[in-house]
């Protein structure tokens, strides 16, 4: 690699946008680059590689203080403690996701619930008040909405 690589070719390596980098920069998540002669930034294989780590971490859900950190390690050649701290947010990322499935899991039984109620209402008798009037609104939607997702 020549001196280093700009912002643009940076990001057309790695397929970011440079606005992306740059906001990593202001983040601390990169270190602010060298410049060219001309005022271009220009980046060394050592920020490549710790911006394929922050974009990797980003795949795994990782805020970007939590990167933050785990670059810090990095950069210290701390490599266990990252290990370690890397599985501890994965393990709670785990737990996030299930508890995420399970809400929705419930919220999917309610809809079903609701749906058959719809259903029923449709196959029993049409709603009476489709035209309502000025001092009343239609109630065809039920009050069983309000408990959804609560």
């Amino acid at each position: 690699m020549k001196d280093g690589i700009t912002i643009g070719e940076l990001a057309s390596e790695l397929k970011l946008n440079p606005r992306t980098i740059r906001y990593y920069e202001d983040m601390g998540l990169l270190p602010e680059p060298r410049r060219s002669e001309s005022g271009y930034r220009l980046y060394s294989e050592c920020e490549i590689e710790r911006l394929r780590l922050v974009r990797r971490a980003k795949l795994l859900g990782l805020s970007l203080a939590e990167i933050k950190e785990l670059i810090e390690y990095a950069i210290d050649g701390r490599c266990d403690v990252l290990e370690q701290r890397l599985l501890s947010l994965v393990e709670a990322k785990l737990g996030e996701i299930d508890q995420k499935i399970q809400d929705l899991a419930t919220f999917r039984e309610e809809l079903i619930r609701y749906k058959d109620d719809l259903l029923n209402r449709l196959s029993s008798v049409f709603c009476e008040e489709h035209t309502p009037s000025v001092s009343s609104s239609c109630s065809c939607m039920g009050e069983e909405v309000d408990s959804l997702g609560s």
